[in-house]
């Protein structure tokens, strides 16, 4: 197997950093362990870089590395993974199961509706912080500083949106 000459983690560091420091620290609450992890993934990517071949985008490999380290915290601390992540295999997997069955493309379809009706029901603020931390990946912190608020606020309010949402979705 040729090596893929093209990877360089400085180049990774320099271009990924802020976007994989929120990945982490959107799913590791504590600064200093999602510190930690994301010092692991540069340490893990640096040690394996001669067996990335190339079937990925680096940052895609990088974030990889990110995501099994996240998952391999949650065992450790609280023994059980975290929710995984929506991953390219995982989309693909779902294609399939539609094409196999038309049925689960309408059943998703509708879920994906009334989860959006739902989330079109919270306060305007309440939908802004969501916005930042999915779609923007912020972290808690990040997001508690670009609101202005502190960030045990944000917690509360994201808990209390949880409930809501599981409420209306009946859940």
């Amino acid at each position: 197997m040729e090596q893929h000459k093209g990877i360089n983690i400085e180049t990774l560091y320099r271009t990924q950093n802020e976007r994989l420091k929120r990945f982490i620290q959107k799913r590791i609450w504590s600064r200093e362990d999602a510190e930690d992890v994301l010092q692991l993934t540069y340490l893990e990517a640096m040690r394996c870089q001669e067996r990335f071949i190339g079937g990925s985008k680096p940052e895609t490999w990088l974030f990889g590395i990110a995501a099994n380290l996240t998952r391999n915290y949650f065992k450790r601390h609280y023994n059980q993974p975290p929710l995984d992540e929506i991953s390219d295999a995982l989309l693909s997997e779902l294609q399939g199961e539609a094409e196999d069955d038309p049925g689960v493309l309408v059943e998703h379809e509708i879920i994906l509706k009334h989860t959006v009706d739902a989330l079109a029901t919270l306060p305007d603020d309440t939908r802004s912080m969501f916005e930042l931390i999915v779609d923007a990946e912020y972290s808690y912190q990040d997001t508690a500083e670009h609101l202005g608020v502190p960030v045990g606020t944000i917690r509360s309010r994201l808990s209390r949106a949880r409930q809501m949402l599981k409420s209306q979705l009946g859940m």
